[in-house]
């Protein structure tokens, strides 16, 4: 019988994991789920190792923090800032130091997916007003929302894990601005770097009409009825060969595909015609020519548009419609919407909706009621990129008490009177009981995706050092130390997590990181504080890929983006940050 060593079975799990993230089949909540029960199944943890990060102090800070979070960003408080920092237009390069400079100010303190998620459609549309290009200001705003992150410890999830880590270790942790020593030079330097330099790295991809916001290449189905006047006419006669920015591209009869259909297809009852073109051309064209537009489950919805909203959304990497086939996701009933029109980044889609399979970052074209924005507009399934107006609360009271609440989280933290953890949680009792947030704001206000994620990750982190695995990569690390140094060994390891967080996620890359860097600081004699904020800094300065992190995802669609885009423009920054980082850190703890 052959015994697996824990090391090698523990190095297969994680090369699983490693490919299943890679390829995402799963969520990464669920894949990184389904390792650390693969790792407790197989005896590598214990039951109580495996789920020592779901008591994690760090993940539930996150869990407050999100609910204080989403409290103030619903005070109005952005719509205000927004609203000044962009009411004068100037050259792009002042116009990036106003945007850039508050947006990171607000993200030391507060989540950043859902202030780019807000700031994306009013950007937008002010660029478009402009007649700018949005896509010389959407990169810059996600890159402002991680860079402002890196300044506080509650700036991200990754540096309150990282905290988190380090008391598990028995040491002492982080301070609210431990963090203040790197995050404002990085901070400064990529604000300086993307307003002077970096924004000629951006495309600039106007859109002819200012004011369109649908003005994209969607795909629409349409029915023929009954009583239709194309009945019996060929597609010349119809003139659906000569449509403007609309292309016939597919006819379904009888279960039949008719693709490409032939000018001289004669048109019948019934027959449902594909169509690739931007929105408002689509809906000219059911009024001019008596066609039908269906949704999503085969339902007209032409007779509903008097009344109704269109939406533009944008498909969140953590959806639960990822993968699955519009017709089956339930659409309808579960959002009390119906998707009429759908649009794939740099890709064709020839099905009809019901067939569209999705994917993160696919945009949705939605017919809803008015209700669907206050419903919706915080869920993580998937962001709202149509300008949405917000209005501040009935109850200006409320305002004060939110906004007072952050204030003193972090003035609290700051000077060490309470921890993290306590502030925050007489934060969210406070707002319960002055019934400034509901339970159900609440719950909806946790992304227990992220949450899953960081306590599974920690798991994880824990079979990676108790297998043997993090102390053998460190002896790699070290034995480099005569070549290149303390300084050169400080780079090679930033490099490697930077590599880890695009690859996979930022909360993943630090959790397996961590134990490394902690075993090498102990084999080289360093201050482990030294590799734990590399560690932080290097898996949330993510740059280089749309997939990286949320926010460069939000922006992606809605900026017109390539992925080369982010390589041309974040490849710099990152090396700028990578500089900047290790420089501070082996003078400070070196």
């Amino acid at each position: 019988m052959v015994i697996i060593s824990e090391a090698v079975l523990t190095s297969i799990l994680l090369i699983s994991m490693f490919v299943l993230l890679i390829k995402e089949w799963y969520t990464p909540e669920v894949t990184v789920f389904i390792t650390l029960a693969a790792l407790m199944v197989t005896g590598i943890l214990s039951i109580e190792e495996g789920l020592i990060g779901f008591s994690n102090p760090g993940v539930h800070t996150v869990a407050l923090l999100f609910i204080i979070g989403s409290a103030a960003y619903n005070s109005g408080v952005l719509t205000i800032i927004s609203n000044k920092f962009l009411s004068k237009c100037t050259k792009n390069s002042t116009t990036l130091i106003r945007m850039m400079v508050p947006v990171s100010i607000i993200s030391a303190f507060m989540n950043n997916t859902p202030i780019v998620t807000m700031l994306t459609p009013t950007i937008r549309s002010w660029a478009k007003k402009q007649y700018i290009a949005p896509s010389k200001f959407l990169i810059p705003l996600s890159y402002a929302a991680i860079l402002g992150g890196t300044i506080t410890l509650i700036g991200t999830s990754t540096n309150l894990v990282i905290d988190g880590l380090l008391k598990q270790k028995g040491l002492s942790g982080f301070s609210m601005f431990d963090f203040i020593y790197f995050g404002i030079p990085i901070t400064i330097a990529g604000i300086f770097y993307i307003s002077f330099f970096g924004h000629y790295l951006l495309p600039n991809r106007t859109i002819t009409d200012p004011v369109d916001q649908l003005n994209k290449q969607y795909i629409f189905e349409c029915i023929v009825p009954a009583q239709s006047l194309l009945i019996g006419k060929t597609l010349q006669k119809a003139k659906l060969r000569e449509l403007h920015y609309l292309f016939l591209i597919q006819i379904h009869r009888h279960n039949k595909k008719i693709s490409p259909p032939s000018t001289f297809e004669v048109i019948q009852t019934g027959d449902k015609l594909i169509f690739s073109g931007n929105a408002s051309s689509m809906l000219s064209l059911t009024k001019t020519k008596g066609l039908k537009l269906l949704s999503d489950v085969g339902r007209n919805v032409t007779d509903q548009l008097k009344d109704s909203l269109l939406i533009e959304v944008i498909v969140s990497d953590s959806s639960p419609l990822i993968d699955k086939k519009i017709k089956e996701s339930h659409f309808r009933s579960k959002y009390n919407a119906a998707i009429v029109a759908v649009q794939r980044k740099q890709k064709k889609i020839t099905s009809s909706i019901g067939n569209f399979i999705v994917r993160p970052g696919d945009t949705l074209l939605l017919l809803t009621g008015e209700d669907f924005i206050k419903t919706w507009s915080t869920s993580e399934d998937f962001y709202l990129i149509s300008p949405v107006d917000y209005q501040k609360p009935n109850y200006p009271n409320k305002i004060y008490i939110i906004n007072s609440v952050l204030i003193g989280v972090i003035l609290f933290a700051s000077f060490q009177l309470l921890s993290i953890l306590h502030a925050a949680l007489i934060g969210v009792i406070i707002l319960f009981l002055t019934k400034s947030v509901s339970v159900s704001d609440a719950k909806k206000a946790i992304n227990w995706n992220v949450l899953v994620l960081m306590s599974s990750s920690i798991g994880i982190g824990a079979a990676f050092e108790k297998a043997g695995l993090a102390s053998t990569i460190a002896t790699f690390f070290s034995q480099t130390h005569t070549i290149v140094g303390l300084f050169g060994i400080a780079i090679l390891y930033y490099v490697t997590t930077t590599i880890l967080t695009e690859i996979i996620n930022n909360i993943a890359a630090a959790t397996l990181m961590f134990p490394i860097g902690f075993s090498l600081a102990t084999e080289l004699g360093a201050d482990p504080l030294l590799f734990a904020m590399i560690t932080a800094i290097s898996a949330s300065c993510s740059f280089i890929t749309p997939i990286g992190y949320q926010t460069n995802l939000i922006v992606y669609g809605p900026g017109g983006y390539r992925f080369t885009d982010y390589v041309k423009v974040g490849i710099p920054l990152s090396l700028l940050c990578m500089i900047i980082t290790v420089t501070i850190a082996v003078l400070y703890w070196g």
